[in-house]
């Protein structure tokens, strides 16, 4: 009987489920600042990459007594978008560029925004959700959906990071607030007193973000109140939730349904270009033909740096082609070139933690942007000049500006150097840009499969310093260092000149740096006190952070299903 059940239930949803397009969206970066009314002011930021529709669609529903207001959207150049109250989705592409707006219906509303044009793009969305913590008789609550499920392009990364405003008076902190996440495989934890919730693994059709948070009574004083205790609005959440302790045959009935829902998914994700192809070429695929002058399935891999060794070009031209990176791993890369010109040194202390040092070498062998990355590591390193794991992080936090102006100076700098030398007019690259930008998706592939190839005891060891360069501007450094100890130990420890678990560990600290400045890019809120933050791993059936759980979660405000591109 529940074999039954389950084949009519995955095949109705198999019937249903549409079919995925070709659009990307690497990263969804969310903030929520709560005031003392209860309201929470949301700034959402879109990385996406689209091929079809006229506008993109944020669904919310089951409000209840929340309302929205406040909306604004601009997009990566920075054009402010006109808000036409409400919306009228029934226009072209054109007619919706730089446009948005909301469409009320029965039971919530959609936020909508023209795409301008398809290709790459960041859309900054802000609005107000008022009444959005409720009171309770023992607790206050905040149970919002905050990405919804059914998405046209399921995000491969996102973060939300959930804190409150001055006017509340206090900072959020393990003493009065408890959190689960649900609807996605990931972490939460506190930071500096800021919660956050983070995804380890690709969203899927069904991912959602749902968040609840349990607050102490005097933080919030909203009007919006439940006459109910905290715990009866738990037990509706953890229906069906699973933190990892839990083996009832209800839970496994519900992992198989979503298993096998998630394996037709990434079914289709092989049989979508076969629909593409006996649709026409996708505008993103024309697009990475003129970067690369061929199919990208035509480049061989290489060994030659691209573009003369110059990362900014290469990072722009990567950042075009559309490849699934890491927010700036542009700072990532250029801090581990930075090691290998000597200008920062890598050491333990006694208890065996690393730490980066500053060396008196002379700047001048660095570009501007290095060199202003060089300094502020070192500001943030404090008196005694040793930048540990966690103190970027904290500094960044009181440093946005600063930060935000970085980004900003090395934004223009990649086109500059295309255009200097000669590689493309605009975003249209010449004959010899096509060429280099080949040789940058060649290094790629070299550096993913060079275990297959004959010639790698050829390679010298100061080329591959360069190597793992661009392999963190490729988000890929650590599988390249672990192939290249695998395959050849002592060319490794030449290259590196650390043990892998050193290097691996710098490797998380350079990522964690560069997450701090897309972190403090995206988020200019105003920052409280530093804080030691962390949890630790704790237990999220307790709310005191850890694993996520991909099932429970109702009962939540927000949200409602689908959204996307259309």
């Amino acid at each position: 009987m529940k074999q039954t059940r389950l084949f009519l239930i995955v095949a109705a949803l198999l019937l249903w489920a549409p079919v995925l397009d070709a659009s990307k969206v690497p990263d969804v970066d969310i903030s929520v600042r709560l005031g003392r009314d209860g309201a929470a002011h949301i700034r959402e930021i879109w990385d996406v990459d689209v091929d079809e529709g006229t506008e993109w669609y944020l669904v919310r529903k089951n409000l209840g007594d929340i309302e929205i207001s406040g909306l604004r959207v601009r997009n990566e150049e920075g054009l402010q978008y006109v808000d036409e109250g409400e919306w009228d989705t029934d226009r072209t592409l054109r007619q919706k560029a730089g446009r948005c707006g909301i469409v009320h219906t029965r039971d919530g509303c959609e936020i909508c925004w023209g795409l301008g044009s398809h290709g790459q793009h960041t859309f900054i969305v802000e609005y107000v959700m008022s009444n959005a913590v409720k009171t309770l008789q023992d607790y206050d609550m905040l149970h919002l959906q905050l990405v919804s499920p059914g998405l046209s392009s399921p995000p491969s990364h996102v973060r939300v990071a959930i804190r409150a405003q001055e006017d509340v008076g206090a900072q959020i902190d393990t003493s009065n607030v408890r959190v689960w996440g649900f609807g996605f495989h990931g972490q939460a934890s506190l930071e500096d007193n800021t919660v956050i919730f983070e995804s380890t693994e690709p969203f899927q059709y069904m991912s959602s973000v749902i968040v609840l948070l349990r607050f102490d009574k005097g933080l919030f004083a909203s009007p919006s109140v439940q006459d109910r205790p905290f715990q009866e609005a738990l037990d509706q959440a953890l229906e069906g939730a699973d933190f990892g302790g839990g083996d009832s045959d209800d839970d496994d009935w519900l992992a198989t349904l979503f298993g096998m829902l998630i394996t037709f998914v990434m079914l289709f994700s092989f049989v979508a270009p076969i629909f593409n192809a006996l649709g026409g070429a996708r505008v993103s695929k024309r697009t990475k033909r003129q970067i690369l002058g061929v199919r990208p399935a035509q480049v061989d891999w290489c060994r030659d740096l691209p573009f003369g060794g110059d990362l900014f070009a290469s990072d722009v031209t990567l950042t075009r082609l559309g490849e699934d990176r890491k927010n700036n791993a542009l700072a990532s890369a250029l801090i581990l070139k930075m090691i290998y010109e000597g200008n920062l040194e890598v050491r333990k202390d006694a208890s065996g933690k690393v730490e980066i040092t500053f060396s008196d070498k002379s700047l001048q062998n660095l570009p501007a942007p290095a060199v202003d990355l060089f300094k502020m590591m070192r500001d943030a390193s404090g008196q005694d000049k040793v930048l540990q794991d966690t103190e970027f992080s904290a500094w960044s936090k009181k440093n946005r500006k600063r930060l935000t102006d970085w980004t900003s100076s090395i934004s223009s700098l990649g086109e500059r150097k295309l255009k200097d030398a000669g590689w493309s007019r605009g975003r249209v690259y010449t004959d010899s840009g096509q060429a280099e930008a080949r040789k940058l998706m060649g290094l790629k592939k070299f550096l993913q499969d060079f275990t297959l190839t004959g010639e790698r005891e050829t390679v010298e060891v100061h080329l591959w310093q360069e190597y793992l360069v661009f392999g963190s501007l490729y988000g890929i450094a650590n599988k390249v260092a672990k192939q290249l100890k695998d395959i050849d130990p002592v060319l490794f420890e030449k290259t590196v000149v650390y043990d892998y678990t050193t290097f691996d560990t710098l490797l998380t600290m350079t990522n964690s740096m560069a997450r701090a400045i897309t972190n403090a890019n995206y988020v200019r809120s105003s920052s409280g006190s530093s804080g030691s933050g962390g949890w630790g791993s704790g237990n999220s059936w307790g709310g005191f952070g850890g694993g996520t759980s991909f099932g429970g979660g109702g009962g939540f405000s927000g949200g409602g299903f689908g959204g996307g591109a259309r």
